[in-house]
């Protein structure tokens, strides 16, 4: 998992798109010389525990 979110060191938040339809907010990062990425953070429905980052391409494609 270390190398999952390990990726996105360097980046800077460029833009926040807002909240998508399932309710987490979802930010553009950038980074020189690197395709921008587009992340969406979630959590548990109670908030209670840690959330995950669903990195993806600028279009949605999920990045492994």
């Amino acid at each position: 998992m270390d190398n999952y979110y390990k990726q996105l060191e360097g980046f800077k938040i460029k833009t926040f798109l807002g909240i998508d339809a399932e309710g987490f907010p979802e930010f553009i990062l950038s980074k020189p010389k690197y395709e921008d990425v587009k992340v969406a953070v979630s959590s548990d429905p109670e908030g209670n525990s840690g959330g995950f980052l669903f990195i993806m391409s600028e279009n949605g494609e999920e990045i492994n």
